[in-house]
């Protein structure tokens, strides 16, 4: 299992630096790109979130990182509240919430419920997000999702962090 990018999802605290971690998603690149996350526990443990995501990462536009905030961590959004909305909707109309819509990975144009998930991804996008997303990218990521992920990121309003694993040293 090729582990190509890690997410953080979080807030800045209020004094310094770093992040407040709440979830942990592995990007896997071997074959179809899918996203596993992480929540983080009180406890410093981590418990999975079942189901994996395979987003379309050469959709334009395409939209991992939004469909993992509207599945993880939606409430750092101006938005929550018509987020949390949408989401009882989708959930009594065609009985999947986000969370299990993206991890499902059933987010495709035409699939029950994805007039509500583009409707929530268009609101978390043009609103500020209180929150903090950090990427780190390991040698090896494809192209398509860096490009995807970064692209993704420059429509969130909220605070970003890539990084980069630098190649490793072949004169040595």
């Amino acid at each position: 299992m090729a582990l190509t990018a890690v997410l953080h999802l979080g807030a800045r605290p209020p004094l310094g630096g770093g992040l407040d971690t709440s979830h942990v998603v592995h990007c896997h690149e071997d074959g179809v790109p899918r996203f596993l996350a992480y929540e983080l526990e009180a406890n410093g443990d981590l418990s999975r979130v079942p189901g994996a995501y395979a987003p379309d990462l050469d959709a334009d536009p395409s939209y991992p990182v939004t469909d993992l905030l509207l599945a993880l961590r939606r409430d750092g959004s101006a938005a929550a509240q018509r987020l949390d909305v949408l989401d009882t909707k989708a959930r009594a109309n065609y009985g999947a919430g986000f969370r299990r819509k993206v991890f499902d990975s059933d987010v495709e144009w035409g699939s029950d419920g994805y007039g509500r998930h583009f409707e929530a991804r268009s609101q978390l996008e043009s609103h500020p997000y209180d929150g903090a997303v950090v990427v780190g990218f390991h040698v090896g990521a494809s192209e398509a999702a860096r490009l995807a992920i970064a692209d993704n990121l420059s429509r969130l309003d909220a605070e970003t962090g890539t990084f980069r694993a630098a190649p490793p040293d072949e004169t040595a």
